[in-house]
């Protein structure tokens, strides 16, 4: 049971509750974190890293969203809309297979329905057709798409990729370094020497 009392009453209005999926923001840099024990309101994005409460998907995940999200639709107050902010973020970050493989290898989505793309296509129709007024998780949105932005991010998070993304590559371009550095100085006593001969 997620306890709604220490969330805020009312949400921020008129945010943008966009952002990238997790592919992409794995793709910008964006490192993923399980928390585990969180509740809800602890999804956190400090330094680059996306902190998200594990998450159990299994057959009765869908109707328990489903009817929460009915519950604060179809309520009197409108107040935070926890369950509907909360899938709303989800479904942002999960458009298809890979990204579910992405949530599922960082530990925070625990898939007992076996497939991934089940999964995204439970998020992905989960969030249809709900009415947001605001959102609990816009501070987050807001966070994430501008270190998104930022293309020294980007660049750093391919570099990463592309040439450490193993102990053996990480070698090889320190190999690499020392060589040019040899070759560079080796260059200048030659110089050095050429001009005493000089």
């Amino acid at each position: 049971m997620w306890r709604t009392s220490v969330f805020p009453k009312t949400p921020q209005q008129y945010c943008i509750t966009v952002m990238p999926s997790a592919t992409e923001l794995r793709e910008s840099g964006v490192r993923f974190r399980a928390l585990q024990g969180g509740e809800l309101s602890d999804i956190k994005f400090e330094n680059g890293t996306l902190e998200i409460p594990v998450l159990y998907v299994g057959d009765s995940t869908e109707s328990q969203f489903r009817n929460l999200i009915a519950y604060e639709q179809y309520r009197q107050s409108r107040g935070v809309n926890y369950f509907t902010d909360y899938v709303t973020l989800l479904d942002c970050l999960i458009n298809s297979s890979k990204d579910v493989k992405v949530l599922r290898r960082a530990r925070i989505i625990k898939n007992y329905l076996g497939d991934d793309e089940a999964v995204a296509q439970m998020f992905n129709k989960i969030g249809d057709y709900i009415t947001a007024y605001g959102s609990y998780y816009s501070e987050i949105f807001k966070n994430v798409n501008e270190y998104c932005d930022k293309p020294w991010n980007i660049r750093m998070a391919k570099l990463r990729r592309e040439y450490f993304h193993s102990p053996w590559a990480f070698l090889s371009v320190l190999a690499a370094i020392v060589l040019l550095l040899l070759t560079i100085a080796q260059t200048v006593f030659s110089i050095l020497s050429y001009k005493r001969q000089s």
